[in-house]
């Protein structure tokens, strides 16, 4: 969790900077460039932060959080007074003390309880199985190697986590039905729907609102930066100790991702 913690403090710290900045503002907050900044926070909540929040075991106050972090979303998109801002940052910082203390003795962990099977992942791949046994196998897959202390790289288990969540989206959102649905869009030098887009294709068939789903976009989003990152990444045989412990970290992180797409999608 030290990972969590640090981006936690840095992100508390950037939040108290844009408060400032709002509160020597006019009546209204309608700089556009600042209004970005406020949506570039609520960004690298829900794509570092929260589900390392929920993976510590702090599910209320993730939350919690992704409820103000959503309301600066919906402030970030039109003219605000400094007012409504203000409300959803003192509820930031006012969480803060109690993420940090909870996180912080969690420091040092071994990343083994981590790697063990939950009862959470036999849910998933027993559902799985009985709808795309082909992800299930990959998720199955990717839990064995994650474990495997004789592994000296951990991109396979990245992909295959990946690969599950790509063949269950398929599975529930076929290419087809995304494209002829109202309001699609070809994202550029895409040949097909994202992950992204085939997340909110599902939940706006199931009838949840638009608000409610920047979570799990956002998460898509990010597995695909991250699997992208650590498959891209160069390393010399000086640092393949440090940099296959930095690849195990970052595989755990997209497990935590993956998990908490397929728990919604699969409504388990």
């Amino acid at each position: 969790m030290t990972d969590t913690v640090d981006d936690w403090r840095a992100l508390v710290a950037e939040v108290h900077r844009v408060q400032k900045k709002i509160k020597a503002g006019g009546a209204q907050v309608k700089s556009v460039p600042l209004r970005e900044e406020v949506r570039a926070l609520s960004q690298r909540f829900f794509q570092q932060i929260r589900l390392g929040l929920i993976g510590a075991g702090l599910d209320e106050e993730a939350q919690a959080l992704n409820d103000m972090f959503e309301m600066l979303i919906r402030l970030s998109e039109a003219a605000s007074s400094p007012a409504k801002y203000e409300k959803a940052f003192k509820a930031i910082r006012a969480v803060s003390p109690e993420v940090v203390t909870k996180l912080e003795r969690d420091r040092g962990q071994s990343l083994r309880p981590e790697l063990t099977v939950t009862a959470e992942d036999q849910r998933i791949i027993e559902t799985l199985s009985g709808l795309v046994p082909a992800a299930a196998l990959s998720y199955q897959q990717a839990l064995a190697d994650l474990a495997d202390d004789n592994r000296v790289s951990f991109r396979g288990p990245a992909l295959e986590m990946r690969e599950a969540l790509r063949e269950t989206l398929d599975y529930l959102a076929p290419d087809k039905d995304v494209t002829a649905a109202p309001g699609y869009k070809q994202e550029p030098e895409r040949h097909g729907p994202t992950m992204k887009q085939k997340v909110r294709f599902i939940r706006s068939a199931r009838g949840l609102s638009k608000s409610s789903g920047a979570a799990p976009e956002q998460t898509a989003t990010a597995i695909d930066e991250l699997v992208g990152s650590l498959t891209r990444s160069v390393y010399d045989m000086s640092s393949v100790a440090t940099h296959v412990a930095k690849e195990r970290k970052s595989v755990v992180r997209i497990k935590l991702y993956v998990v908490a797409i397929l728990h919604e999608m699969l409504e388990i």
